[in-house]
């Protein structure tokens, strides 16, 4: 034992063996100081890789998270012109619709009408062919029906005239019925004209695009008008009426001027008639969309 380890007090040691043990010591401690530095200096290389890989991670996420925001912002414009355009057409359908009814009604009631005065008619001439059967049955009597006979005559002629009188009441229902197709006629070009009117009204330059969104629906639940409203940060519709939208609307106005882009809603089964669904839309878009 005593052998192999070299005692380093200062009783034990000579001036020749000091320095020696001492170095030795010294050279093992710096190589061990040499060995921790290195090991520290590849274990900062790792990390900085690490570091460096995960700022590349990041970025690369912040790029899709960008890219994503764009393509649903796109969507969402388009699906609010989509849904604008719907109720347009809604509207358009729900008038044709209303002139079709009218119309139908009108040419079901002259039909009606030209059907009573044809089974009229019917009856006066098998009056008329009676009555011509009873002259001839009475040729033989004709002296002393000459009475009858002269009643006959005036029936005949009172029939005939009613009979020329249901005849130019069916010309009037034919000269009418030719009027009302005319009327017709000329309803479908003024809606072809009006058509041609709203399609330059909301010509493709409207959009949603860098605007401030509001959603308004309008329909009808249970015979009574139902306004719901949904700003532009809001998930939910609320319900409010007329007076309220007005105040809502009039001051998102005033803040957001020409950026104020407001979407109406008609649903498919709102229960509203064209003009009820039109005169709502026109007064509100007049009145606060930045478009009108």
């Amino acid at each position: 034992m005593h052998d192999d380890f070299i005692d380093l007090r200062s009783g034990n040691l000579s001036s020749e063996s000091f320095w020696p043990s001492f170095t030795d010591i010294m050279t093992v401690v710096v190589m061990i100081f040499l060995l921790t530095s290195v090991v520290l200096m590849v274990r900062n290389w790792e990390l900085i890789d690490q570091l460096r890989t995960s700022m590349l991670a990041e970025q690369k996420a912040s790029e899709v998270i960008r890219s994503t925001s764009e393509e649903n912002a796109t969507l969402e414009e388009q699906l609010a012109q989509a849904q604008h355009e719907l109720s347009v057409m809604r509207m358009r359908l729900m008038q044709a619709k209303e002139i079709n009814d009218s119309l139908n009604i009108e040419v079901n009631d002259k039909e009606r009408q030209l059907i009573v005065l044809l089974a009229d008619n019917q009856k006066l001439q098998n009056t008329i062919i009676d009555n011509d059967r009873k002259i001839d049955e009475q040729a033989d009597q004709i002296k002393t029906a000459i009475i009858d006979l002269d009643k006959l005559r005036d029936s005949y002629e009172q029939q005939s005239a009613e009979l020329r009188s249901s005849r130019d009441r069916v010309i009037v229902l034919s000269e009418q019925k030719d009027t009302q197709a005319n009327e017709l006629a000329s309803l479908k070009s003024e809606f072809g004209s009006l058509q041609t009117k709203y399609d330059k009204l909301v010509k493709p330059a409207r959009t949603a695009k860098g605007k401030y969104v509001v959603e308004v629906n309008y329909q009808k639940v249970n015979g009574k008008g139902r306004i719901r409203f949904k700003d532009a940060g809001d998930s939910e519709y609320r319900t409010v009426n007329l007076d309220e939208l007005n105040t809502i609307l009039g001051k998102l106005k005033k803040k957001h001027d020409k950026k104020l882009y407001v979407k109406i809603i008609i649903p498919e089964d709102s229960g509203l008639s064209y003009n009820e669904a039109w005169t709502f839309m026109k007064d509100l878009l007049e009145k606060y969309d930045y478009y009108y």
